[in-house]
């Protein structure tokens, strides 16, 4: 009787893990980690949106491949800015890659911030939403910083 509640059991718990993504789980780097969140009710500034330049572009890639499961397999869609009154550019764009089972996923989308200096642009992700909730929480902030989340696949 053990043997098979525990296979039940597994079964029920496999069932509700999400399926293996394309990228791993993102935590922000220090400095970065301790900035204390904001307090609920605190909305986003909308930004104005600009054109991102190669530097940017460039430092964007790097960003989201270093959290790629595959980074050889990533390809991305077209990226998005928007810059707020701070001066903070906020990203948004698509990206796919392989999972652990080198299966390709679909086009996911992220959202991150471009840090650094004009000639050194650093890019950290805030998220990238692959699950159904993860997707819409995604989507949800880059319309809220007035940056589209749009593109087609462009190899990265």
């Amino acid at each position: 009787m053990r043997g098979h509640l525990l296979v039940v059991v597994c079964a029920t718990l496999s069932a509700c893990m999400p399926s293996d993504t394309a990228h791993f789980a993102v935590h922000l780097p220090e400095p970065y980690s301790s900035v204390p969140l904001p307090s609920s009710g605190v909305s986003f500034e909308v930004g104005t949106p600009i054109r991102l330049d190669a530097r940017q572009q460039e430092a964007v890639v790097a960003g989201v491949t270093k959290w790629m499961k595959d980074p050889a397999s990533v390809a991305f869609g077209e990226m998005t800015g928007a810059r707020n009154s701070h001066g903070l550019v906020t990203v948004c764009g698509q990206v796919m890659g392989r999972n652990s089972a080198g299966t390709y996923v679909g086009m996911s989308p992220f959202i991150g911030a471009l840090m650094g200096t004009p000639a050194k642009p650093d890019f950290v992700v805030v998220e990238i939403g692959s699950a159904a909730r993860a997707r819409a929480d995604v989507e949800s902030l880059c319309r809220g910083n007035g940056v589209p989340n749009n593109g087609g696949p462009r190899r990265g």
